[in-house]
């Protein structure tokens, strides 16, 4: 069942600058690595902080857009744009303002006060949300910890349970039904497990996981409904409430609890795998179909 603001006559009254962003204005090539390239400059923040708490403003500039951080006592704040010689079909200006933890907090994670974004469509300026959407929850996890590194330092800062809870509740309410983009939201889940030191038995069958749910992209609407939504489930809940439950243990019970978590995590990969094999039934029935077909077509040619 869809949500109220998922609904086209409730949309209508949701203000601009609430209303989700449609995905595929950001699903471009330029748009990808704007995000990507937003990421890794952040996370170079993050490892370069020593924990003094000071104000900073810092830039990077590149061909195709500029991005600018304004850090001071009570927020972060985080300004994107395109260049004038941005290749992006859409060109756009991002906001993104993040309460301090210590000022306010949510689900144990610093509250965000903004996240929009500007562009230009059909001649026409437009703002919309971007607080759930999939492609920046990187950004928003990097700013987590940033928050945190100019409390902490940054080799001090881990990964906590909290960050890690946070993740999944958005996983859980993600209405999303886009295969792909569940997937990189799972990657991004999978990194965040990593900070954790997990056993590597673990780690790599999430992994392969990750993998298999990867090969299902293409043919993904060839599944029937009930393996589809077996797909998104586990990417959405089992795996992280798996995950969370199992890290939020103390390091006995969870030596005790390893095989079992391996165990669960095998039949999911073995649940994939059918579903490939499944898939690539489909693949040859549909060939052995058009070959059938082409010969009926082309077969009785007059001389």
């Amino acid at each position: 069942m869809k949500s109220m603001q998922d609904s086209a006559f409730m949309r209508f009254f949701i203000p601009s600058h609430k209303k989700p962003i449609d995905e595929h204005l950001l699903s471009d090539d330029t748009t990808s690595r704007l995000i990507a390239d937003t990421e890794r400059f952040l996370s170079k923040l993050v490892d370069k902080a020593d924990g003094r708490n000071q104000k900073r403003n810092l830039r990077r500039k590149q061909k195709e857009w500029t991005i600018k951080l304004r850090i001071n006592y009570k927020q972060i704040k985080l300004f994107i744009q395109d260049s004038r010689y941005s290749s992006s079909p859409v060109h756009k200006r991002i906001t993104i303002s993040c309460y301090r933890k210590y000022v306010k907090e949510e689900n144990g994670v610093a509250a965000f006060k903004e996240a929009t974004i500007h562009f230009l469509k059909d001649g026409r300026s437009h703002v919309r949300s971007l607080k759930d959407s999939p492609q920046f929850r990187g950004v928003f996890y990097q700013i987590y910890r940033l928050d945190q590194a100019y409390v902490h330092g940054g080799k001090q800062v881990k990964t906590s349970l909290e960050l890690l809870s946070n993740q999944e509740k958005q996983l859980s309410a993600s209405y999303t039904d886009d295969i792909r983009l569940l997937v990189e939201e799972s990657k991004r889940y999978v990194e965040t497990i990593r900070h954790f030191s997990i056993d590597g038995m673990i780690e790599n069958r999430l992994l392969r996981i990750t993998q298999h749910v990867q090969k299902l992209q293409s043919d993904f609407h060839f599944l029937d409904f009930e393996q589809r939504h077996t797909v998104r489930r586990m990417l959405r809940e089992d795996i992280p409430k798996l995950l969370n439950m199992y890290l939020s243990l103390s390091l006995k019970h969870q030596l005790e609890q390893k095989e079992n978590v391996f165990v669960s995590l095998s039949k999911m990969e073995l649940t994939l795998i059918t579903y490939t094999k499944y898939l690539e039934e489909v693949r040859l029935e549909h060939m052995n179909h058009l070959i059938r077909l082409q010969s009926k077509r082309y077969g009785n040619q007059p001389d």
